[in-house]
C-alpha cells in the first residue's frame, strides 16, 4: 500500500500559508540592507505595472526611514517616488482638464471655471504642443506686441485666445457722435452693451469720445444718453473728450462724479470750456489742446490743475493754434513742471520763460517742442549751455525721446546747430525727430546714439550716397524709420533693398514732399486707374523686399502688411483709415508706441481739414 505525496494531500490554502510563513522566516534571516532592497524592488515592480498607490507609498516610506542606506540609495528612491507621483498627478489633472473642458462647452461664462483657469490650476500634459502649455499671462504679453489688425484673427482660434484678444482690442474704445449716422448707431449700441454687460465694460480702460455737433436738441439727447451710460464704464483709467462741443462744466461734474480717480484726462477741441477740471486729483497725465483761449474756462485753471496734481502728474501735453498769440507762462510757473517725465508742447508759441522752466525739469525722459520760439536767439543759448560732465549732461540728462519740429525757423542754422550739439553723446536716446533740421547737422549726431531705434529724418536732396550714409550711421536694431525727401534721384521704392540690414524693422515710411495718391477728379478714368495701380505696386514693393515689415508708410498714407501662404510668400497691403478731424493721432493702431510716436499724426493738430499730414 502506497501513501500519497504531501502536496496531493495538502489543501491549496494550506500550501499558500506555508509558503508565506516560510518566506517570512527567510526574510527574518536577511540583513536590513537586503530587506530594504527587496522593498525598493517590489515598489519598482508595482510602479512599472501601473499599480502605483498607497501600498507603494508605504514601501518607499519605510525604505527611506532605513538607517543603513547610502545617499545614492536614498536619492534613487526619492527620484523613483517623485516620478511616480508626477505621472499619477498628470493623469488626474488630465481628467480634471477634461471635466473643465466639458464645463466650458456647457457654460463658458461659469464663474468658477474662469477663476480656476485664472489661478492656473490646470497643467497641460507633456505630449501637448508647447503653445498649449504656455501660461495665459505669457500669451497676453505676446498679444500686446501684435497689431490690432492681426490680433483679430485670434477670435477664430479658440475661446482662450479670443478672450485674450478681446481684453487687448477693447482696452481702448473710441466713440464717435456726429453727422455720420453709422458711427452714431455703433456708439449707441456700445453704450447699451456697456450698461448690460459688466464683463465687457470691465475691459475698457481708455475711453475717447469724439464729438461733432452743433448746439440743439440732438446734442442734448446724445449728451444725456452718454451721461446715463458713463457710470457703467467701471474700469476707466484714461478719458479723452475730442471735438465740438468741447467738454463743459456739466460734463466735467458728471465725469468727476462717476470717475474721480482718473489716471489721465484729455481735452481736445477749439476752446477750453472745462470749468472745474482742476477738481480732479492724482492725475498722472493731462492733455489740453485748444485753438483759442476764449473759452468758458479761465486759462489760469490750467495752472491750478498742475498745482493740485503736483505729487502725481508726470505727463503734460499743451497745444494752441499757432496763428493765435498764446502763452503758457502762467502754467509753467507751477512747481509740477520740475517733476515731469514727459512733456509735449505742440503747435504753440514757446516763450523764453517756458524754455527756461523746461531746462530745470531734470527728470524729463521725453520732450516734444513743436511750434515757434518767441526768442530764437535765447533758445539757441539755452541749448548751447549743455555740458557733459563725468559722462552726464547738465541739460536734460535722462532724455530718451526728443522731437524738435520748428515752424518759421527753417533758416536758423545756428539754432539747429545748438540743438544737434545738445544731442551728442546721448547713449540713452531711443526716439529722434528733428523736423526740418539740415541733414548735414543730423548725420553728425547719429554716430553717438547707440540706443536709437526710431528715427524721423528729412534729406532734402536724396541720392545713393546720402541714403547709404544714413543707413551706415544708424544702429542695426532699428524698428521704425521715416524718411522724408524733397527731391530724389530715383523713385523712393528703388532704395528699399538698402534697408535689408535692419532685420528688426517693423515700420518704414518713405515720403516725397510733392507725391500724393492719384485723385479721380484730377485725371481721366484710364490714367487714374493706371496711376493708382502703379501707386499700389510701388507701396507693396516695400513689404515684399523687407520681410520684417508689419506696416508701410507711402507718401503720407499708411498700410498694414498681410502675409499669407506657408512661407508668407503672398503679400498684400490693407489701407488704414486716415485720421478724423482732431483725432490727435490716437485713432489708428500702428503696431507699437515707437511707430505711433514716429508718425506724429497730431503734430500739428489739423483744425481745418482731415488727413495724415498738414
Amino acid at each position: 500500500m502506497s501513501f500519497p505525496s504531501a502536496h496531493h494531500t495538502m489543501p491549496p490554502s494550506a500550501a499558500q500559508d506555508e509558503l508565506t510563513e516560510t518566506a517570512v522566516d527567510a526574510l527574518k534571516s536577511l540583513s536590513d540592507t537586503r530587506k530594504a532592497s527587496l522593498l525598493l524592488e517590489t515598489a519598482q515592480a508595482l510602479i512599472d505595472a501601473g499599480r502605483y498607490g498607497e501600498e507603494v507609498e508605504r514601501y518607499l516610506d519605510v525604505y527611506l526611514r532605513t538607517s543603513c542606506l547610502s545617499k545614492a540609495d536614498r536619492a534613487q528612491a526619492l527620484i523613483l517616488r517623485a516620478n511616480a507621483r508626477r505621472i499619477s498627478a498628470e493623469k488626474l489633472l488630465g481628467r480634471a482638464q477634461l471635466d473643465l473642458q466639458a464645463v466650458a462647452q456647457l457654460d463658458p461664462s461659469n464663474y468658477e471655471l474662469q477663476m480656476s483657469l485664472r489661478r492656473g490650476q490646470t497643467i497641460h500634459l507633456r505630449h501637448e504642443p508647447a503653445s498649449l502649455r504656455v501660461p495665459p499671462e505669457i500669451w497676453e504679453h505676446i498679444a500686446r506686441f501684435i497689431p490690432r489688425f492681426h490680433l483679430r484673427t485670434w477670435f477664430f482660434v479658440s475661446s482662450f485666445y479670443r478672450n485674450i484678444a478681446l481684453r487687448i482690442i477693447f482696452r481702448t474704445l473710441d466713440l464717435y457722435f456726429g453727422d455720420d449716422q453709422d458711427t452714431v448707431h455703433r456708439g449707441l449700441d456700445i453704450l447699451d452693451r456697456v450698461k448690460a454687460d459688466a464683463v465687457f465694460a470691465s475691459r475698457i480702460k481708455t475711453l475717447r469720445v469724439h464729438w461733432s455737433y452743433e448746439e440743439g436738441d440732438m446734442l442734448d439727447l446724445m449728451a444725456r444718453l452718454f451721461r446715463t451710460a458713463l457710470p457703467a464704464f467701471t474700469a476707466i483709467q484714461d478719458f479723452e473728450w475730442i471735438g465740438y462741443p468741447e467738454m463743459r462744466a456739466e460734463m466735467v461734474q458728471a465725469v468727476l462724479a462717476s470717475h474721480p480717480h482718473l489716471r489721465s484726462l484729455g481735452l481736445i477741441g477749439w476752446h477750453f470750456d472745462a470749468v472745474g477740471v482742476s477738481a480732479f486729483r492724482n492725475l498722472q497725465q493731462f492733455v489740453l489742446r485748444a485753438e483759442d483761449d476764449d473759452g468758458f474756462a479761465d486759462m489760469g485753471e490750467v495752472r491750478t490743475v498742475l498745482d493740485q496734481n503736483e505729487g502725481t502728474l508726470r505727463h503734460l501735453t499743451l497745444g494752441a493754434y499757432l496763428k493765435r498769440q498764446h502763452s503758457w507762462d502762467s502754467a509753467f510757473g507751477s512747481a509740477t513742471i520740475r517733476n515731469l517725465t514727459h512733456l509735449d508742447l505742440v503747435d504753440t508759441r514757446i516763450s523764453h520763460l517756458v524754455l527756461a522752466r523746461i531746462a530745470h525739469a531734470q527728470s524729463l525722459r521725453s520732450l516734444t517742442l513743436h511750434g515757434t520760439f518767441e526768442e530764437p536767439t535765447a533758445a539757441r543759448v539755452v541749448f548751447a549751455s549743455d555740458h557733459v560732465i563725468g559722462g552726464a549732461h547738465t541739460f536734460l540728462p535722462h532724455l530718451e525721446a526728443f522731437r524738435f519740429v520748428l515752424v518759421g525757423h527753417d533758416d536758423d542754422f545756428g539754432l539747429f546747430q545748438a540743438v544737434t550739439q545738445f544731442l551728442r553723446q546721448r547713449p540713452r536716446l531711443r526716439r529722434l525727430d528733428l523736423g526740418s533740421c539740415p541733414w548735414e547737422l543730423v548725420q553728425g549726431v547719429l554716430p553717438d546714439l547707440k540706443s536709437l531705434r526710431v528715427l524721423r529724418v528729412r534729406i532734402a536732396n536724396l541720392n545713393e550716397s546720402a541714403i547709404e550714409s544714413l543707413l551706415r550711421l544708424i544702429p542695426q536694431p532699428m524698428v521704425a524709420i521715416h524718411l522724408a525727401v524733397v527731391v530724389s534721384d530715383k523713385p523712393l521704392n528703388e532704395y528699399t533693398p538698402l534697408f535689408r540690414r535692419f532685420t528688426a524693422l517693423a515700420m518704414l515710411h518713405l515720403h516725397a514732399h510733392a507725391r500724393r495718391r492719384p485723385q479721380a477728379n484730377m485725371l481721366k478714368e484710364k490714367d487714374f486707374r493706371l496711376q493708382t495701380e502703379e501707386w499700389a505696386i510701388a507701396a507693396r514693393s516695400l513689404a515684399v523686399t523687407l520681410p520684417s515689415l508689419d506696416f508701410v508708410g507711402w507718401h503720407g498714407e499708411h498700410y498694414v502688411v498681410v502675409r499669407t501662404g506657408a512661407l508668407h510668400e503672398r503679400v498684400e497691403l490693407k489701407e488704414l483709415p486716415v485720421r478724423r478731424r482732431l483725432d490727435c493721432g490716437n485713432g489708428v493702431d500702428l503696431g507699437s508706441e515707437d511707430a505711433a510716436w514716429m508718425e506724429r499724426k497730431d503734430v500739428p493738430m489739423d483744425y481745418e481739414m482731415p488727413g495724415l499730414e498738414s
